[in-house]
This record gives C-alpha cells, sequence and structure tokens, in this order.
C-alpha cells in the first residue's frame, strides 16, 4: 500500500488499511502478515494495532539500490 505523499497525515493511510481488514474478514482471513521498510509505516501499523514479529537486516532493497531492514507485522482480525 501507497499514500501519495501529498495525501499524507490525513488519515488515508489509516482508512486504506482498515478497508483492506475489513475486506479480508469478508474474504474469511482472520491473521493478516505484511512488511515495510519504512519508520513512518510502522508506526501507522503499531498504532493501528498490528503486532511487530522481527526485522530481518539486509532483506529488502532500495529503489536506488543498496539493501535496507525490513519489519514484520501481523495481525488476527479476532480480536
Amino acid at each position: 500500500m501507497l499514500v501519495h505523499r501529498r495525501a499524507r497525515r490525513q488519515g488515508a493511510g489509516a482508512a486504506l488499511m482498515r478497508a483492506a481488514e475489513r475486506e479480508a474478514l469478508a474474504e474469511g482471513k482472520t491473521l493478516l502478515v505484511l512488511d515495510t521498510a519504512d519508520a513512518t509505516a510502522a508506526r501507522l501499523y503499531a498504532r493501528l494495532g498490528w503486532q511487530a514479529a522481527g526485522t530481518i537486516p539486509r532483506y529488502a532493497l532500495l529503489p536506488a539500490g543498496g539493501e535496507c531492514a525490513t519489519t514484520y507485522f501481523y495481525r488476527s482480525l479476532l480480536d
């Protein structure tokens, strides 16, 4: 999920995540997993109730080249 820079910090990311969670639950999914290499996104996910499961160093590739860490999150939709 990406939110355009001009739309950030206006609730768009949270609204998109909640919509994705509702759709997943409607499709019978009860556990979701995601990863991010972005600290701002990680804070959003944590604020929305996602649980950090760990960080893997040098796992992801940056668009301009080079490696970076990524943090995995999970969320139970039954809570």
